[in-house]
């Protein structure tokens, strides 16, 4: 261990600060100092017979995962030493603060903000910035680096993506609350190429730009109505050093009117997106109607992934009933995609989902879900023979049944469950190659001895998949135990399946025999053994059979602080 304390000093002095942000005026009531986690040290024997061994013999680990904290600072460290590992983390080695006092928060080191779905929306930045909400005023500004370039490893030779250092800053000014409000944000970010190690003539990447606008609203009206939209426009100039010039015909006559504005050149597009609704809450029933669409193409440097090129709208209702004990949620929508006819087919779907829970009597109570999308795509540009390139429908319900009976002496929970997917081709000059349809349906049970601390798991399973090429089918059945002693001090338990595969050739079975004991001493200190059996059997009609078992030990010790 001393041989590796000369990892651990600059970790800790360098690790993360993941904070929220931290009130300021609190600083005085928190503790100078404390530390908290956990140490764990584990050793683990394994052997295999009829197979190659997956992995060593005999292996130990040693992991810890303390936090310090200062002043309510908190600093979380994780480190790892084993027979094939040495390591020392902090998370993403990326650290960042951001304290708060009454209306101002100050935010410094790695951040992420999100002032806007389609301006600054979560995306890590390493910079600075302030948030200001005085009253309902609502003003937040972020200015750092959004990504770092990389090019070759030089030390290891591997080619990494190309991609430029990004800067960016953003802007937000609002005013209102959360659930009324307005809001208006802006971005403006871009590739440079100075700290890129490399011939930027030499690679295919070129340096981007981005500006984008983006507008929220939240307000109620008539007591009971809501309505709420987020929309952006993005400008993004895909090689800010471009000589074309912007031409300016009638698809570009916006950016045209920004040449004055903002550098565009004629790699530069202008992209839309904008969603919104209506909705109306009391206290049984809400229903909203959604709408939202995203031109083909639109990014934003401040976001790490948008949905583009599609337009969908929703209708969603939901209700309680006989005095919350019934609760419904659902969706129902069409959602279409090639908005620009550019591709050869128009996908369209139409999106479902219902899921219902009812609390029948204090004991039983049932959960039901059931979800639906079909889609088909159309050809547009290409002519074919097939009016549809694809046409199928995906759904997926299950019904789950539940009752529990807490008892004085015994306390018993039966769980059953039933799902059914299936994924169906409706193009018939596919012949339902695709067609699958899957069945899961299990029972569990268990039955506690309240004063003896015991209680004893019982399950069945079964799962098949229609395929067109065959079935594959399992059934399995589980029983284990759980034993406390000495007050609770220590643990006994075992955990033990039986389970019959039937694939489309052959049948196979495969046996899990498990068991554990876990002693606690004093507080924060667990020892525990862990030794688990397997033994497999595979039998195939155009082979000879297969048989293989492996046995895992373990042996632990655990200290929590």
């Amino acid at each position: 261990m001393k041989a590796h304390l000369h990892l651990l000093l600059p970790g800790f002095l360098f690790c993360a600060l993941q904070t929220q942000a931290q009130d300021i005026a609190n600083v005085g009531r928190q503790k100078p100092f404390a530390i908290s986690g956990a140490l764990d040290i584990r050793t683990i024997a394994y052997r295999s017979e009829g197979i190659a061994a997956r992995r060593s013999p005999f292996s130990w680990v040693i992991s810890g995962s303390p936090t310090i904290s200062v002043y309510g600072i908190s600093i979380p460290v994780s480190f790892t030493f084993s027979e094939q590992e040495r390591s020392f983390a902090q998370p993403f080695n990326q650290f960042g603060l951001s304290p708060t006092y009454k209306w101002i928060t100050v935010h410094g080191g790695y951040r992420n903000i999100t002032f806007s779905p389609y301006t600054l929306a979560g995306h890590t930045l390493l910079g600075g910035g302030v948030e200001l909400r005085p009253g309902k005023f609502r003003v937040g500004l972020m200015t750092g680096r959004l990504n770092r370039a990389t090019t070759v490893d030089t030390t290891t030779g591997a080619l990494r993506p190309y991609s430029f250092s990004r800067f960016g800053t953003a802007v937000k000014v609002g005013y209102g609350s959360e659930t009324s409000h307005v809001d208006v944000s802006f971005l403006q970010a871009k590739d440079h190429e100075k700290n890129f190690k490399g011939n930027p003539d030499s690679v295919t990447v070129r340096p981007a730009a981005n500006s984008v606008l983006g507008v929220g609203f939240k307000f109620g009206f008539l007591k009971n109505f809501q309505v709420f939209g987020d929309g952006g426009v993005s400008i993004y100039t895909r090689d800010s050093r471009s000589d074309l010039v912007m031409e300016t015909d009638s698809s570009r006559k916006l950016l045209s009117g920004m040449i004055s504005l903002f550098k565009v050149n004629g790699t530069s597009e202008y992209y839309l997106a904008y969603s919104g609704g209506v909705g109306y809450t009391s206290k049984y029933f809400s229903l909203k109607i959604m709408y939202k669409y995203a031109d083909p193409g639109f990014k934003s440097m401040g976001a790490y992934y948008f949905q583009d090129d599609l337009r969908n709208i929703t209708l969603n209702p939901s209700f309680n009933a006989l005095k919350g004990k019934l609760r419904f949620t659902g969706s129902i929508g069409i959602q279409e995609d090639n908005l620009k006819k550019l591709k050869a087919a128009t996908t369209r779907r139409i999106i479902g989902l219902a899921s219902l829970s009812w609390e029948i009597t204090d004991k039983l109570g049932v959960d039901a879900n059931y979800t639906n999308y079909t889609s088909n795509a159309e050809p547009t540009v290409t002519l074919i023979e097939n009016k549809y390139l694809l046409a199928q429908t995906n759904s997926n319900i299950s019904v789950t049944p539940r009752l529990v009976m807490p008892g004085k002496t015994t306390t018993q929970v039966v769980l059953l469950s039933y799902n059914l997917s299936s994924l169906r081709d409706l193009n018939k000059d596919t012949l339902r190659a695709g067609n699958i349809r899957s069945q899961v349906a299990f029972l569990n049970h268990n039955l506690t001895w309240n004063k003896l601390g015991m209680t004893l798991m019982s399950g069945l399973n079964y799962t098949t998949n229609e395929l067109a090429v065959g079935n594959f089918t399992n059934f399995s059945g589980m029983l284990g135990f759980s034993k406390t002693f000495l007050k609770n001090k220590l643990m006994v338990s075992s955990n033990n399946s039986y389970v019959l595969t039937k694939p489309i050739k052959g049948r196979g079975r495969i046996m899990n025999l498990g068991g554990n004991v876990a002693y606690m001493p004093a507080k924060g200190h667990r020892f525990s053994l862990r030794i688990n059996s397997m033994d497999n059997r595979i039998e195939r009609d155009d082979a000879d059979p297969v048989r293989y078992s492996e046995l895992t030990g373990e042996l632990a010790y655990t200290f929590n602080f």
